[in-house]
């Protein structure tokens, strides 16, 4: 373990610091580390608050393994004031604190200090410096500590939020000679990065973090207009991820079945991973390790304790089993690319919440009389492909499998093409596959399909729809259509092609 200062050279830099004129401005900042690659942490067992005061050794030192095997370097660690002792820190709390650090440095990783969650007491300027300076006065210039978070998603519409990060900002940078970063809700990160950033005037942070949770059709509109709103700053996805609770629902015909919201699961961080490299962001930040236990989060905040949805977002089940986001997370900071992981051969299966058979990540838009599946006994390429079963009176407009691929965001004048194979019998209605467009309030605003499927011909034909993303475009999403079906309609071997930026070329 790293030596610790003595507790008078520590008391004199405590007193240095809370005598002094606040250290640095932006203009001193330190150097962003760039190859960051983090993940959220707390115990299966132990959420917030619950992680220190049910403090378990072993449990921390397998999950720091897990996180390790993940290819992550840095494990972002979070400290509530109030439980640690405020203003001054319990000496045994402190303790713990450096077990983790000390425990994360022999899994080969840095720490992510979160400092100040659920924390609103922005009053008290003397006070958060007086507990900062004597938790972290030893940790000054540590290689353990990557950077550190003076508050995760502190809302610059608060009173007195953006007073107090500014007081805390330039005081972290010079008390622990590390990056210092401040996080921003989910809700509105563009507006609020905006507010924040001219709010904290010369007292800037090293760099910005953005938390997303949305779908991840709108993550490249909305993640742009937050880095433009702190350039020229960098801005990280600091924290994102997707519950797999049911009947939690954030994707519309998506099964509500374990097996399919595990499997959305994956395919969001891979896509959201996706769009970060595009824009050229760091590596995203999953929340969290691990599912949590029924009593793992504590009654502090009613917005997390029994809300269903907050104890699903885990990579690793409670029990320590990994969910599919497990491999695509170690796929991500590998820097594997995953081309083409949207099951655009129907290979992947998941169960409906009747234990039936579908495509894993296809969307189901359901129609009156229409029937899905994924079918093993007929495949142009590999093992399966995806069927529309009609009803003897047809099936009215009008039934599809749906996806948002795997880096949805266009912008006008982007040209997006799809092709499928599809087979029908020789009452098929109408079998196309589409392309059609959304604002990022969700409205439709433009569409394209291919022509019919020519019903009654043997063998697989390819089918093909290609347009350009016409003004308002945010986002694009594929369907494989069946309209007025009396029989069954097969699908298999989808692509898709995004020209950024090529107009009507």
């Amino acid at each position: 373990m790293r030596p610790r200062l003595s507790p008078i050279l520590a008391a004199a830099a405590v007193l240095a610091l809370l005598d002094g004129a606040g250290g640095p401005t932006a203009a001193d900042g330190l150097a962003v580390p760039q190859d960051v690659r983090s993940i959220s942490y707390f115990p299966a067992r132990g959420g917030w608050t619950l992680m220190w005061t049910r403090f378990d050794a072993e449990a921390i030192d397998r999950d720091l393994a897990r996180i390790a095997w993940l290819r992550a370097n840095t494990v972002r660690v979070i400290v509530p004031a109030r439980a640690f002792g405020y203003p001054e820190p319990d000496p045994a709390m402190s303790a713990r604190l450096e077990h983790v650090v000390d425990l994360a440095a022999r899994h080969g990783l840095r720490v992510q200090l979160t400092l100040f969650d659920w924390w609103h007491d922005y009053a008290d300027v003397a006070g958060s410096r007086r507990w900062a300076a004597a938790l972290l006065s030893e940790y000054a210039g540590d290689e353990r500590i990557s950077f550190v978070e003076v508050k995760n998603e502190l809302r610059p519409q608060d009173g007195g939020a953006s007073d107090w990060a500014a007081a805390l900002i330039p005081f972290l940078r010079e008390l622990t000679r590390k990056p210092v970063t401040v996080s921003v809700p989910a809700l509105d990160p563009a507006r609020d990065l905006h507010l924040l950033r001219s709010a904290l005037g010369a007292a800037q942070p090293d760099f910005y973090s953005a938390h997303f949770y949305w779908r991840p059709e709108l993550a490249a509109e909305s993640l742009s207009a937050a880095a433009v709103a702190v350039a020229p700053l960098q801005l990280r996805v600091g924290e994102t991820g997707y519950s797999t609770a049911i009947p939690y629902d954030v994707l519309p015909g998506v099964p509500a079945s374990p097996s399919a919201r595990e499997a959305q699961q994956a395919y969001y961080l891979r896509s959201l991973a996706r769009v970060a490299r595009r824009l050229g962001f760091p590596p995203i930040a999953p929340w969290v390790l691990s599912d949590f236990a029924p009593d793992a989060i504590p009654p502090d905040d009613p917005g997390v304790h029994g809300n269903r949805r907050e104890y699903r977002f885990g990579l690793f089940r409670a029990s320590g089993e990994p969910k599919p986001a497990a491999a695509a997370v170690r796929t991500i900071f590998s820097g594997g690319q995953s081309e083409g992981f949207f099951n655009n051969g129907f290979e992947q299966a998941v169960r409906d919440e009747r234990d039936r058979p579908l495509p894993a990540l296809w969307r189901i838009r359901p129609a009156r009389g229409a029937a899905f599946a994924r079918d093993v006994r007929m495949a142009r390429t590999g093992g399966a492909s995806a069927r529309i079963d009609g009803a003897a009176a047809g099936t009215p407009p009008d039934a599809a499998f749906v996806i948002a691929p795997p880096d949805p965001g266009v912008q006008p004048g982007d040209r997006s093409t799809v092709t499928a194979f599809a087979r029908a019998g020789p009452r098929c209605g109408q079998v196309r596959v589409s392309l059609r467009w959304f604002a990022s309030d969700g409205r439709a605003v433009g569409r394209a399909q291919s022509a019919p499927l020519h019903c009654g011909t043997r063998g697989w034909q390819r089918l093909r729809a290609s347009g350009t993303a016409p003004p308002g475009a945010a986002y694009v999403g594929l369907y494989l259509r069946a309209v007025r079906t009396v029989g069954t309609a097969w699908f298999d071997d989808v692509a898709y092609f995004c020209a950024r930026g090529a107009g009507s070329s």
